[in-house]
């Protein structure tokens, strides 16, 4: 029998974002990294540079380019690839925009997002998120069997992925929380996904703040 083939590939999340404002950003332009969050991303590249990942594939969202761009800077040679499978939470749209103090009663739908995700027509399910997540991730299992990849989103869509592989309730979607700068670790063997290991912007040499009630990205 060929022995297993081991692969970990890397589901990131993209790094502190400018925010004067303290808006909800979603979808909106014009929100590029803070200087926090360049620090993150060098911490981020640093961690990979001895994990010879081959390829990153990216949301096209301002924030997550930025930190996939220099994460490649500490690589050799790794292309950055866009692609919408991994950009943003839908309902991100319906909260952009809005104080994470308002959204209460300028955005009452959001109570429905957060018992139940993807209720709403203008919102995702986790098995939605999950399965156009899984896609980049399974590129890269078909490209580089054996060696390893890297994928940089958003916080719903990685909880997502993160949701379904537990078997958790679709509530629990803001339960699990990867912060900005943190990664799900996720270990394959012969393409099934065994564990996921979560890495904190701490564990991985930036002092990380505590999260507000609301994430000021829905990001």
């Amino acid at each position: 029998m060929s022995p297993a083939v081991h692969t970990r590939l890397y589901l990131v999340r993209h790094c502190d974002v400018r925010n004067p404002d303290g808006v909800l950003y979603g979808h909106l332009p014009d929100f590029p990294l803070s200087e926090k969050g360049r620090r993150q991303a060098h911490i981020l590249g640093e961690h990979f540079a001895g994990a010879s990942a081959r390829r990153i594939y990216t949301s096209p969202l301002e924030r997550a380019r930025e930190t996939a761009d220099v994460i490649a800077s500490h690589l050799d040679g790794a292309p950055v690839i866009e692609t919408d499978d991994l950009i943003e939470a839908r309902f991100g749209r319906y909260l952009q925009g809005v104080r994470p103090r308002d959204v209460p009663w300028r955005r009452p739908l959001w109570f429905v997002h957060m018992a139940w995700p993807g209720l709403l027509g203008r919102d995702e399910s986790i098995g939605t998120m999950t399965a156009r997540v899984r896609r980049p991730l399974r590129r890269l299992l078909e490209d580089f069997p054996g060696e390893s990849g890297i994928c940089i989103s958003h916080g719903d869509p990685i909880q997502a992925f993160w949701v379904e592989h537990d078997r958790r309730p679709p509530f629990a979607l803001h339960r699990l929380q990867c912060a900005k700068g943190g990664l799900l670790e996720l270990d394959y063997e012969d393409g099934t996904l065994r564990t996921i290991t979560y890495r904190s912007p701490r564990s991985l040499g930036e002092p990380e703040a505590a999260s507000p009630a609301i994430d000021a990205s829905h990001a």
